[in-house]
């Protein structure tokens, strides 16, 4: 008896919910009272008929009502897993959801209001997109729970993204896991589910929608950067830039390498929105007409919303860019073995073509790791790349350290430690290149970095 006032407290706020009142039935016959658990099971209706035609055990269902309060206790590693999703699928249920395995459920996709998005073209459905790791149910949950924060009526697109070790892989041809759009019901929303670890199934994405989630990806990479840069500008500056150009200047004030049309059309929005958030202030959803940095995206803020970092992993001669535990790209890099430091630095200089030349001893590109001797930079020997021959700095080939110069703001937070990163490298076909550069040039100083 211990949930049936959180059950009938529920169907009480809810009459329409189906769902509830089924397990409030299943509660009441469990208890021994046949005639209320009838009238519950008349009020389910063809939630009543579903489930009992398709002899759903017991057991099951007494779990989908123990989750919703308690945890219970770990099974087999496969049956565990498998128990997570059909709590999900309740829990999405008891919140407005219908949820769907796909190709369990056949419901078809709805059209958006035109207008939810400035520059939606009429009767066209607007592509907003959200990211979730793969094979993890509370991944989707995220995603429903930030649905009904968003509060537009749109439909969304989950990407998927794969696990190795503590990061998650930013892959610009991450497949959809799951798909969120309004219901046909006042009120309700549908999630259907694509996931690979557990259905045999996949989302029926056309050429078009494959293109806008890679469009997606790279404004993210975008935003990212900006966003970092102006974290880094307030540090240095103490104030936040009042435009774009601020962080986009010649050497030696470039903060960033240069800019995107997505910074430019960003920027007055996000420089707004950490300005509320330097005093405290909440910022709003875009329903509730709250400022949207990102109209594309699940809640209108970027989905990359930590600091751009660079982890190095000495032991594997890999460089990774990361936000929060979102792995971007990692590099195969040539070091110095022991020669080549452990610990933290920023980068302090970011110069194009040092000592005046693209062919030298560092390359087209070199960002300076806190003052010191050491740093990042191209090389004229990529032969050494993956190996111990550097005298302590980073070699990077020449198409590498071109895009992560331009990715990362002057600022940008290094790490370099052992046994950190994964094996597998990760690179894009198609690299982040910045527009609107200025001269990054440094003619009055020769850099005589341990190479």
């Amino acid at each position: 008896m211990t949930r049936f006032p959180h059950l009938k407290q529920y169907v009480r706020e809810h009459p329409d919910n189906k769902m509830a009142w089924y397990l409030l039935g299943k509660e009441y016959e469990a208890d021994g009272q046949p005639g209320k658990a009838n009238y519950c099971f008349n009020k389910a209706q063809e939630v009543y008929e579903a489930y009992e035609h398709a002899h759903v055990p017991e057991d099951i269902l007494a779990e989908y009502e123990e989750k919703l309060h308690l945890a219970a206790e770990k099974r087999q590693k496969k049956a565990a897993g498998r128990r997570r999703w059909l709590l999900l699928a309740v829990l999405l249920l008891l919140a407005g959801f219908r949820y769907a395995e796909a190709p369990g459920m056949n419901v078809p996709r709805t059209a958006a209001q035109p207008d939810v998005l400035a520059g939606a073209a009429p009767d066209a459905a607007p592509e907003v997109f959200t990211a979730g790791e793969t094979g993890n149910p509370a991944s989707l949950g995220t995603a429903a729970a930030a649905y009904l924060q968003d509060g537009r009526r749109v439909p969304v697109s989950v990407l998927g993204l794969e696990r190795s070790g503590k990061w998650l892989l930013w892959n610009k041809t991450a497949p959809v896991i799951a798909e969120i759009e309004p219901g046909s019901a006042p009120g309700e929303s549908v999630l259907r589910s694509y996931d690979p670890k557990t259905c045999d199934c996949e989302a029926n994405v056309s050429g078009a929608e494959r293109k806008a989630a890679r469009v997606w990806m790279n404004e993210q990479e975008s935003l990212a950067a900006l966003s970092s840069a102006i974290v880094h500008y307030r540090e240095g500056a103490g104030k936040l830039p009042g435009s774009l150009e601020e962080l986009n200047r010649p050497f030696p004030r470039n903060v960033l390498s240069g800019s995107t049309p997505a910074m430019k059309r960003s920027f007055a929005v996000m420089a707004a929105m950490s300005k509320r958030k330097a005093y405290g202030q909440e910022v709003p959803p875009p329903s509730e007409g709250g400022p949207s940095v990102s109209a594309a995206t699940l809640g209108g803020s970027p989905y990359l919303d930590e600091p751009l970092e660079i982890v190095v992993d000495r032991s594997r001669h890999r460089l990774a860019l990361v936000s929060g535990n979102v792995l971007l790209r990692s590099y195969e890099v040539g070091l110095g073995g022991s020669r080549t430091p452990t610990g933290t630095y920023v980068i302090s200089d970011k110069v194009v073509n040092p000592n005046g030349r693209s062919d030298g001893e560092f390359g087209s590109r070199g960002m300076q790791l806190s003052d010191t001797d050491y740093a990042i930079h191209g090389t004229d020997e990529p032969e050494s790349i993956g190996g111990d021959e550097s005298h302590g700095c980073v070699r990077m080939n020449r198409e590498d350290i071109e895009e992560l110069f331009d990715l990362v703001p002057a600022g940008t937070k290094v790490t370099l430690a052992d046994d950190v990163l994964p094996e597998e490298t990760l690179v894009p076909k198609q690299r982040f290149r910045s527009e609107n550069r200025q001269d990054q040039t440094n003619d009055k100083k020769v850099y005589k970095w341990l190479n």
